[in-house]
């Protein structure tokens, strides 16, 4: 090309309109008049300079080190990507069948499924000494009762009409004709020979005769005696205690009442289990579905209502939580297509959900196989995926989008290598950063709350491969499907090379949104002003609510708030507000011949003390003291110890204490056993355990029992617990042993709410740090992330706040939401903050080209996720109804600081992008072959009017490398070719005056708009190779 001077265009021609005179303008020339050619990378990074060098060394030492560590981090991860993509997409049959295989693989450790529910296993924390003492009560005292209750309520309980209709609920039950042909008889907790039951009945011995000629005189007679003892089980009657709302006269005299209870005991074992069940479930439908016409109202209690009422309440929000899920379908099915019958991506949206799926699969296979517990709060790791998922599916899929003309024009290997390139990093950051965060949130001591963090992890991780892998090999089989033109509906039918879709078919609704307003009008300085406000007034007003944040767990609340169970814990709260928390004190192998002292002043201690009732105080020493007393001078006889209490086997403790002086002392054994055969006595047969039932040398355990008074708050309870703590554990014993206090599972709650505010604070403080140190390594830019780490700090500062709005408590439900917050959080913001540096020109400029790039995709992540529990936000389980008031601030808050607030910053305080420096290697080094480039653009000038006018585009490959693993195949290499097909005279200005300001050449972002030289911003529209207003000679500016 003799007196031919050749010129290099960075970038894309345009004709825009808003430049003046509509002139065609060129990007960045070099118009110095010497042959020089300049790379244009796909997505690359340029090779360095040494005006890029000089302009480092200019900088401080810290910044330039940083842009190095940036450069190397984040073209390591595109090159990856790059090659990752074009290797399913070289081979997507085999990444399916991978992919499905190692997931079925694993799915085998489902057969392995187990919930745990034992409070103890769950909940309470690590390290506790409540294990051992669990173990111990177990061990000595296991749990044998199933307890029903029952509440009665009428205008006057105590009327012979309530008397005599209480007595027909009672004769009903008892008559009850339960499966394998059983009966009460046969699997209630006896008392001699009769059922025990605790009600008002129980002052006539259930006997029917004098029952119904009570009259009011007879039952108010019986109720105001100075001490009320039991007719059938010999033990003294609170009346405090079984009637409610009492009204008395003037002298104390009860005259009425508006509530009494009812309670059943049953047998605990498995033997018995059926029966008990079928014989509760007829309870239940007596009280709530037959009732009595003669009392106003009953609620009911038993020990499988927690479950029933659970279990039905999932059952009814799983069936919406199954149309939120087609809700999401439905949406992912619209935001990912396009208006035409072959760019319809249906079946690409129905992958998507399956591998998220998979990741469930996967997630919970592993960890049943490798043993980690499963507990019920894992069963929301599902929704976690969820919202994880399909926001980085639309992060992939938006970048599919995004590809311009040039790169639609590549073949499917290359176009999903180029995509999954621009995704994958974002995907990465959101990713790790979530693995990290939940990996070290499972060193947390509550053991559901550790493992979860677990689960989370291994979810997150297989979600993140699953997209990468599986997903992604979906959208080659898509993406060949349309280059095929096979319909997207029924793909048997191809469409011919005359079809034209409609004229909007590549109509986005959110894209134009994105361009044509929100990015306009937050780059406004009064609406940036209004934003930072708002802001800061949220996350001020959200701290202040969150300080007020009680931390409270309430069991109850659980509960359907339409059910039955409900209904009868208000009523408890109202007719009986006085019963607190039921404990019991348990000593072991202690002499208690020589601390009937210790054990008398521990009695007196514990009925003076304000968290104690008083009068629910039952200790069978004392009982057995009074009775001794009583007993002075008489004789007594050699007792007769019933075949069923001989029949009862007692283990000995492993260590064994000196018994002290033996004068006495088997004596007074043989007198505690005579007085536990007495009327007097044998209540408290329960409360001891002995080596020998029939020559006793020494008492194994014993218990007593007492109530709180009545605790409205998580820090009352562990106030009483504690201080109830302390004094057992300062009790001295001669010759060894000790006592404690239990309570399951009230204790149990408590012990875990006084670490959960604390382990709360610990899990989001080191998931804060693991965000900004992984945003820090992967965004490479450390005010980008400190950026980013903002916004997520700002995000979950005002859920937590909100959630003091949403009257709710802190307790471990809510904990785990809060840390699985920082996860989403994450999402939002960190895209938006990589995105931002990627891209070129002003501030303004690279935040409208980040919205318009990556602010579809976040705000479809975020509105897919809210979809999906949209129809929770009435929910009867309050479980549920936490999960939507939860997720939905995390949703709003997270799009606020990540669509608003995070672009508003970077558009005034913004980082620079990353370094994209370079001169033409070609001028300086011939031999400087930029390995990374994918292409190069020669423009060549043989005319002296200064006019360009052919173009050409030329591969770039290295020496030992093919022409076909850069591109599929070999560009033409002749003049106005199918890649840049520009003929038309560009003016060109040759001087050197604004040579200096075009030094750096960014790489390809991937989104619809780019910057003009003057720095405006203009449209590049898609078209695609089959396209009808594809040029052909001519290109259309926009």
């Amino acid at each position: 090309m003799d007196g031919s001077r050749m010129w290099s265009i960075h970038g894309f021609m345009s004709t825009d309109k808003s430049l003046p005179n509509g002139n065609a303008t060129p990007l960045l020339i070099n118009g110095d008049g010497r042959a020089s050619v300049h790379k244009i990378g796909l997505g690359g990074r340029h090779g360095p300079s040494n005006t890029a060098d000089d302009s480092l060394a200019s900088e401080g030492r810290c910044s330039a080190c940083l842009r190095r560590v940036s450069g190397g981090i984040v073209d390591w991860l595109e090159n990856c990507f790059y090659r990752l993509g074009k290797l399913v997409a070289r081979n997507p049959w085999k990444f399916l069948v991978t992919c499905v295989v190692v997931c079925g693989v694993a799915g085998i450790g489902l057969t392995k499924w187990h919930e745990e529910t034992e409070y103890v296993k769950v909940w309470l924390p690590r390290g506790s000494r409540m294990y051992e003492e669990h173990e111990w009560v177990m061990k000595n005292f296991p749990e044998s009762i199933r307890y029903e209750a029952i509440i009665i309520q009428d205008e006057n309980v105590l009327s012979p009409q309530s008397v005599n209709a209480i007595f027909d609920i009672y004769q009903r039950a008892k008559q009850f004709a339960i499966i394998n042909n059983s009966s009460l008889e046969e699997i209630c907790i006896k008392t001699g020979p009769v059922c025990r039951v605790n009600s008002i009945l129980e002052l006539w011995a259930y006997n029917e005769t004098v029952i119904r000629a009570l009259t009011s005189p007879d039952i108010l007679n019986i109720i105001n005696q100075p001490i009320i003892v039991s007719p059938l089980y010999r033990n003294t009657i609170n009346i405090d205690k079984i009637l409610g709302d009492i009204q008395r006269d003037n002298n104390s005299y009860v005259i009425g009442a508006r509530a009494t209870t009812m309670f059943w005991y049953l047998k605990k074992n498995d033997s018995c289990k059926a029966e008990a069940l079928d014989w509760e479930k007829r309870l239940i439908e007596l009280i709530n579905e037959h009732g009595h016409r003669d009392l106003d109202d009953m609620y009911i209690y038993t020990a499988r209502t927690f479950d029933d009422e659970a279990i039905g309440a999932l059952a009814t929000d799983l069936n919406r939580l199954s149309i939120g899920f087609c809700l999401v379908f439905i949406y992912l099915a619209f935001t990912v297509s396009k208006y035409s019958c072959i760019e319809q991506k249906v079946f690409l949206a129905i992958a998507g959900l399956l591998s998220i799926g998979m990741a469930i699969v996967f997630t919970y296979g592993v960890g049943f196989a490798t043993g980690i517990m499963f507990g019920p709060i894992h069963q929301i790791t599902p929704f976690m995926l969820l919202g994880i998922g399909v926001d980085d599916m639309f992060v992939i899929m938006e970048s599919i989008r995004q590809l311009s003309p040039q790169e639609r024009a590549l073949c499917v290997e290359e176009r999903i290598g180029l995509a999954l390139k621009h995704a994958g990093v974002s995907i990465t950051v959101t990713s790790i950063t979530d693995i990290v965060a939940f990996a070290i949130g499972g060193s947390t001591v509550i053991p559901s709350l550790s493992t979860f963090c677990v689960y989370a992890a291994i979810g997150v991780l297989a979600l993140y491969i699953l997209q990468a892998t599986f997903f992604v090999a979906c959208v080659t089989f898509d993406e060949r499907r349309i280059d095929a033109k096979r319909n997207a509906c029924c793909m048997c039918v191809k469409h011919d090379a005359n079809y034209k879709p409609g004229k909007y078919y590549n109509f986005s609704i959110q894209h134009e949104f994105m361009r044509r307003f929100w990015g306009p009008f937050l780059t406004k300085t009064p609406v940036k002003a209004g934003v930072i406000i708002i802001a800061v007034g949220l996350s001020a007003l959200n701290i202040w609510s969150f300080l007020r944040l009680k931390q409270d767990f309430d069991p109850t609340m659980y509960l359907p708030s339409d059910s039955y169970s409900q209904k009868y814990v208000k009523a408890d709260r109202e007719y009986f507000p006085d019963d607190g928390v039921f404990v019991q004190l348990y000593c072991d192998q202690i002499n208690y011949n020589e601390n009937i002292d210790t054990l008398r002043d521990m009695y007196d201690t514990l009925k003076t003390m304000k968290t104690v009732q008083s009068s629910t105080v039952d200790f069978w020493l004392a009982s057995f003291l009074e009775w001794q007393s009583s007993q002075a001078g008489k004789v007594m006889v050699n007792p007769q110890i019933p075949d069923v209490m001989l029949n009862m086997t007692y283990k000995a403790m492993d260590f064994q204490y000196s018994p002290g002086p033996k004068a006495g002392t088997t004596d007074l054994l043989l007198q505690l056993l005579y007085f536990l055969t007495t009327d007097n006595g044998r209540v408290y047969w329960r409360f001891l355990r002995f080596d020998n039932m029939t020559k006793p040398t020494k008492i194994l355990a014993s218990a007593l029992t007492f109530r709180h008074i009545k605790c409205t708050s998580a820090i009352c309870n562990i106030q009483a617990m504690d201080e109830m703590i302390d004094m057992v554990d300062n009790l001295k014993f001669n010759g060894g042993g000790q006592c404690f206090v239990y309570s399951n599972p009230q204790y149990m709650f408590n012990e875990t709410n006084k670490v959960l505010k604390l382990e709360l604070y610990r899990n989001l403080l080191l998931a804060a740090v693991c965000v900004f140190v992984v945003t820090l390594i992967l965004i490479a830019n450390l005010w980008t992330s400190v950026l980013v780490f903002l916004c997520v700090v700002f995000t979950v500062i005002d859920v937590a706040g909100t959630m003091q709005f949403w009257d709710i408590s802190i307790d471990t439900a809510s904990s785990v939401l809060l840390i699985l917050c920082v996860g989403l959080a994450v999402d939002y913001s960190a895209h938006v903050g990589h995105t931002f540096m990627t891209h070129i020109g002003s501030k303004n400029e690279r935040t409208m080209k980040t919205l318009v790039h990556i602010g579809p995709a976040v705000f479809s992540g975020g509105f897919s996720t809210f979809l999906a529990f949209l129809l929770l936000f009435n929910s009867i389980s309050y479980g549920f109804t936490l999960f939507f008031r939860i997720f939905t601030s995390v949703v709003i808050f997270g799009l606020f600081h990540g669509l608003v607030f995070l672009p508003v910053i970077l558009s005034i305080v913004g980082p620079e992008p990353y370094d994209r420096r370079f001169l033409s290697p070609l001028d300086t080094h011939p031999n400087n072959i930029n390995v990374d480039m994918d292409y190069e653009l020669r423009v060549t000038n043989n005319r002296d009017d200064k006019k360009l006018n052919n173009m050409e585009v030329v591969p770039l490959r290295p020496r030992d490398v093919s022409m076909l693993d850069i591109f599929c195949k070999e560009f033409p290499r002749t003049e106005n070719g199918h890649m840049c097909n520009y003929s038309r005279d560009i003016p060109m200005d040759d001087s050197d005056s604004h040579a200096n300001e075009y030094i750096q050449n960014p790489r390809y972002s991937g989104s619809y708009y780019e910057q003009l030289s003057t720095g405006s911003l203009v449209e590049i529209p898609y078209l695609g190779p089959d396209s009808p207003d594809r040029p052909t000679a001519e290109p259309r500016g926009t």
